[in-house]
């Protein structure tokens, strides 16, 4: 593993009432900020120990000032301005492949993401090309690929239960050899809060 493999987070601008709204309508915009704020730093501390490179995409600017993503670590780039999430993946990783062997592109609703699962992910991409992380919703909380693979992302339906199947159909109709990592949770409901929950 090397500085060839770049890791991708994608973020929102953590503002009171802009994240986590489903858990907000149950325990309130505050509370709603915390969690999100506290699974940004879990993740963020397996990332430390990432040793390729790490960037951190906002969903609207980067901030003036610096955050939990230490500018002496992460590299910060705002997202695509498209309205759909499968554009601005899609965009994040067709920007970094050219300088990169691979990308892996993450999220930051996963409290139980381990340094041996981002490992995992990047020895997979030498034998396949492509590999997912499913998250136990339906969806993926990780994609990584050498190339970008635009049939993975176009007129997908996003944020329903169908989402992981519906990628592992096209990889195999397109022919893409892949590998699934170790299935987790993510926080995105209450009921997701109450299960997983750590404080």
């Amino acid at each position: 593993m090397s500085k060839s493999i770049a890791l991708v987070l994608f973020v929102k601008n953590a503002r009171r009432g802009h994240v986590k709204t489903r858990l907000a309508s149950f325990l309130g915009d505050e509370m709603a900020l915390k969690i999100y704020l506290a699974l940004c730093e879990r993740v963020r501390d397996v990332c430390l120990h990432f040793p390729g490179t790490c960037y951190v995409y906002y969903s609207e600017f980067i901030p003036e000032e610096e955050d939990i993503w230490s500018d002496s670590f992460f590299i910060k780039k705002t997202q695509s301005t498209s309205p759909d999430l499968g554009e601005r993946m899609k965009s994040a990783i067709t920007d970094l492949c050219p300088s990169y062997e691979s990308v892996l592109l993450l999220g930051t609703d996963i409290p139980h993401l381990t340094i041996d699962i981002l490992k995992d992910a990047s020895q997979a991409l030498n034998e396949n090309e492509l590999v997912i992380g499913p998250s136990l919703d339906g969806g993926y909380y990780l994609i990584g690929m050498k190339e970008t693979h635009e049939f993975l992302f176009d007129d997908m339906i996003w944020s329903v239960d169908t989402v992981l199947d519906e990628s592992i159909q096209r990889a195999i109709k397109n022919k893409l050899s892949y590998h699934l990592l170790k299935p987790l949770p993510d926080i995105d409901t209450f009921e997701d809060w109450k299960k997983y929950g750590w404080f």
